[in-house]
Order: C-alpha cells, then structure tokens, then sequence
C-alpha cells in the first residue's frame, strides 16, 4: 500500500513538474526563434495559491485511485499461490491491555501442511490497524526465531513472516508464535465511564486451507484489575465468554470457538470501566486505509475551497469591461506599457506608475523632492490624453495644496501621495476606457500572450547598454513581479537617461547634469539611496486606498447586474441528528 502511495505521489509530483517544464521550454523556444539572450529569463510564476490546490487535487484523487488499484491486490495473487494447502488445528491470540491504550498481542498458530501441497514458505498475519510498527513484530517457528519480517504485500494491514530455510514442509506440523506491539487500541464504549476493545482474529485464504479451527482469544487487563465482573462481553461472533480469576497465567477474558473455520476472522469485543487505561480520541478508530479516503476526501474539499477563494480574488482584481472578449480577433498591437498593465489587469498602482514614468520620459513631468514626494510638471502639450490630463491636474492641485499647508493657509495635514486622489481615479477610469475602445475587435487572451513576450524580451534588454527596445526600462515594469527582480538585480541593469536625472532629483542631489551622451547607463548610488528607489516610491506611496479606489474603479467599469424583482417562498421542515461512535479494529487474512 505505502509502495502504491509514494508511487502516485511521485507521478502526481511529475505531472506539475512536466506543465511547468513545458511552458518554461516553450517560452525558451519563442525566444530563441526571434534571436533573444536567453541567459536571465524571468522564471515561469504560477499563482502559489493554484499551485498548491492543484497539488491537492492531484493527490486526493490519486490516493482514491491507489486505494481501489490496491483492493485488487489479493486477487492477482491468488493465482500465483494455489499450490498451498494447510490446515489450522488451533490459534491461540493472548492480548494484554496497557494502560497507555495500546495493546500487546501474541498468537500462537499451529499449521498443518497437507500431502502434495508447496512448502508454506511465508506467511501473513493480519494486525488490526496501521498504528503498529514493523519493527515491533517478532516471530517464532518451532521456538527458532525468524528474522526477515516485512510489511505485507499481500495482505493489506500485517507483517508477511519469511520461515526460508524453516518452511514447513508436506506432511509436517509446526507452531507459529507472533508478537506485535498495537497502539491505539482502547477507544470509548457506548456505555459512560467504560471503555472498549475489539478484536478481530486473523485468517487465511480459502483457496489454500481446509479443515477446522478451534479458535481462542484471552484478553488481560491491567494488573489493577482484580474484580473482573465489571468486564461486559461486546459483540462476539460466536462461541464461550468466560472470566477466569487468578489462574497460573493471571486473570482474564476468555473467548473459545469450538470448530470455527481458518478462513474465517472471529471477532470479539470487551467494555471495561475506563479508570486505569487510556482511551482514545473516536477519530482514531479509523484505520490508515479509512483515514487515507478521509484524507484524499479532504484534499479535494479543499481545493475547491481554496480554489473557489482564489478565483473570487481574481474576479474581485478585474476592472476591465466585461465586453472585452478573450475569443476571436488577432493581437492588440502598438499600445504602450501602461495600456498593456491595463490588458493583462494589473494592480492599479502599477498601471499610474507606469502612467506616471511614461509622461517623466516624455519631459512633462519630472521629480521635485523625495519628503514629502513632490512631482512638478515641465511642459503641457495638446497632444496629452485625458489621463495624462488629469494627472496634470492631480499634482499641480496637491503642490498647491502643499504650499497653502505649509503657510498656514489651510488646515489639515500634508498628504504623502503626489497626486490628488481625485485626479489619479478619473486619469485611471479615462484609461481603462480608452484601452476598452481600442481592444474592440481584438483577442484578450491573444493579446496578453503578445505582450508577456515583450516583457520577458525587456528583461533581456535591460541587461544591454544598447538594448533594442528602448523603452525597456517602461516594459519591464508591466511584470508582475517587477518590483522582486528590480530589488535583486538592480545593479546589473542599464537605465535610461530620463531616469538617472529624475533618479538624482530624488536622492537630493538637484544639481546633476548628464556628462556622457550614452541614452542608457548603469547609476552610480547617490548616498545609500539605491537606483530603483523611485520606483518603490511611486508604486507604494501613489494611492492611499488601494482597495476603496479598486472598488471604486469596478462600480464604473464592471457595474453590478441590477435586481428587477425579489422574492422568497418555502416551508419548514424537521430534522434529527444521530451521532454514534463504535471503536473497532479488525485484522486481515493472508496466505
């Protein structure tokens, strides 16, 4: 079984691994056919949150299909095995309970090898849940003890019991003695303040035994137990129910079983009251292999509650119209870096910065202090959109706003953000509508491809101080890990000139002039001020509410379904609720 589990485990492992082979192969592919350096290609990123509950999905479902592939184990055995024929005079199973909850059990099995039959070289002993541990079995032959004992193949829960070179032979009879240590095995009785055990004696295969067999199960309780009248009998097959007091083996529970049969498991249970011995949780009751559908149960429930929690995310992340269709149409092309961060749906700050860069690269704006984070605009010209417009607007009405604070002209206190929220929010909507008006007709899903390519080529770009793409620098910023690489390979990166002076503006340093005529350089750190500080500074510090101008965005852009109409109709019902709990562990059959 455990053979099975790590086997799917590891396929299901193998599954993810090759999807993600895959898409890191293909993205290679592309980018060596339009002859790109492929030396630092930005890793593949799948949401963690999709990854891990496919990972569950993926594991419920193949420890389900590990069960049932391991239920036809036994059938494709038997036919490997019909040369034994055995019979089982008598079984003998002493089990002594401890006040840990655990039990310790020993059987003592005569085997009888009959005429013709194949020596009975292994043998299986079912143990009656998953909680034993293999290296607690011992096994005896005829007093000589046996040391190759392993986890069954054939049997589902037990160890399989190598007699080699004391392989009962035809037409000879030997004793079988086996130890095993069994925890978990006192659970709550059905009646309050008493505890209960059951058992189920092992067996063996009908196609290899005949005969009959006298079958005995002798239950010890703790030593403190000296009035064995309180012990009731639980749910026994068959047979006699005796308490034997103080006898040369001690006090005990007897159950006996005149001509029962070695095919046949003999089951038998005791309640106690529960004062000397630890009784364990119900849940435990189950063994691994009802745990294992629990288990696989669990993993799938949550995926798709993780996975219904994830795509509630998504959706509550988009503000592009619903129109925009992801089916039909060719690419989008020619739209800058800040309507491809609208395509793609970018968080909001993300798509101003890079609204905010595009117009410093264009001259109309520019860095005026770092505390408070000031902007000022350079130029203004007609051929300004709506949203450049209105991030005009935005700052020189929080300049304004600044100035008048500061002289006392105006209560309140200095905002943080350079742009006026209100501003910012109508420069962003005016976005979104115009990059709706240009997707109409073109594939979303098309398009997004197209420009995940642009990004990953821009990384490559920006690592060259003649890089092909000049806006680069803008490009890599519709990532959207951007900010990660940006923080780990800072120093490597080629920036434009643009930025290198907004970049010293920033630092204090206001008198910087460029001294090389080079459109792309490395920056040489101003103070301890790093070369990408502006851009952590815009990303972070551009909206004061994210989510309430996120919200805000979506009731204009992606409005909710109005109701037309109400109403409620039903009746009542009833109901009862039964809880009921029985503590049982069962052994296995075997050769």
């Amino acid at each position: 079984m455990y053979s099975n589990i790590r086997t799917n485990l590891v396929f299901a492992i193998d599954i993810i691994d090759n999807q993600v082979k895959y898409r890191r192969w293909t993205l290679l592919e592309n980018l060596k056919s339009s002859k790109i350096n492929v030396r630092k290609v930005s890793k593949i990123r799948f949401p963690k949150v999709v990854s891990l509950s496919f990972v569950l999905l993926v594991i419920g479902i193949l420890l389900c299909s590990s069960a049932v592939a391991e239920i036809t184990i036994p059938e494709s055995n038997e036919s490997t095995v019909q040369s034994y024929n055995f019979e089982v005079p008598t079984m003998t199973t002493n089990i002594t309970v401890l006040k840990d909850g655990s039990i310790d059990i020993y059987y003592t099995i005569v085997f009888k090898n009959l005429v013709g039959a194949d020596p009975i070289d292994i043998v299986d002993i079912g143990i009656p849940n998953h909680n034993y541990k293999i290296n607690s079995v011992r096994a005896w032959i005829d007093g000589i003890e046996i040391f190759n004992i392993q986890k069954s193949t054939y049997i589902e829960i037990g160890p399989e019991i190598y007699l080699e070179e004391h392989a009962i032979l035809p037409e000879h009879t030997a004793v079988l003695v086996v130890y095993c240590h069994n925890p978990a095995m006192i659970f709550p009785d059905e009646n309050e303040g008493y505890a209960s055990l059951l058992f189920d004696q092992t067996w063996f295969s009908s196609s290899f035994t005949s005969g009959t067999t006298n079958r005995t199960v002798r239950i010890f309780l703790p030593g403190e137990y000296i009035d064995l009248s309180v012990v009731e009998e639980r749910l026994t097959t068959s047979g006699d129910f005796n308490v034997y007091d103080f006898t040369t083996l001690g006090s005990y529970i007897e159950f006996s079983l005149i001509d029962g049969y070695p095919d046949e498991g003999y089951f038998v249970g005791i309640a106690f009251p529960d004062t000397y011995v630890k009784v364990h949780s119900v849940f435990w009751k189950l063994t691994l292999y009802e745990k294992r559908y629990v288990i696989a149960l669990g993993a799938i429930i949550i995926f798709i509650v993780i996975f219904s929690l994830w795509n509630k995310r998504r959706k509550a992340r988009k503000y592009l119209p619903p129109s925009i269709n992801s089916l039909g149409g060719g690419v989008r092309e020619n739209l800058t870096p800040s309507e491809a961060a609208i395509v793609m749906e970018r968080p909001l700050a993300q798509v101003a910065t890079l609204i905010l860069f595009e117009m410093m690269e264009k001259g109309y704006i520019s860095i005026k202090q770092k505390s408070p984070f000031r902007l000022q605009v350079n130029k203004k010209v007609k051929t300004m959109t709506i949203s450049q417009t209105q991030i005009i607007k935005g700052i020189e009405r929080r300049n304004k706003e600044t100035v008048k604070i500061s002289k006392g002209e105006m209560s309140g206190s200095i905002a943080t953000e350079p742009v006026h929220q209100k501003e910012l929010e109508a420069a962003l909507l005016a976005h979104i509508k115009n990059v709706s008006k240009k997707m109409k007709g073109f594939s979303l899903r098309r398009t997004k491809n197209y420009y995940e390519d642009i990004v990953e080529k821009s990384w490559q770009d920006l690592s060259k101080s003649k890089p092909e793409l000049k806006d680069a620098f803008l490009w890599v910023m519709v990532d959207e890990g951007y900010e990660e690489n940006f923080d780990r390979y800072y120093g490597s990166y080629y920036y434009p000139n643009w930025y290198i002076v907004n970049y010293y503006y920033y630092s204090g340093n206001t008198s910087y002039i460029p001294t090389s005529t080079r459109l792309f350089r490395r920056i040489k750190p101003h103070g301890n001020i790093r070369p990408i500080a502006p851009v952590s500074s815009f990303s972070s510090g551009l909206i004061r509410k994210p989510r309430s101008l996120h919200r805000s965005i979506q009731r204009v852009t992606r409005p909710a379904p109005t109701r037309t109409s109400g109403g409620r109709s039903g009746g009542g019902g009833g109901g009862c609720a039964c809880a009921c709990a029985c503590a049982c562990a069962c052994a296995g059959g075997g050769r």
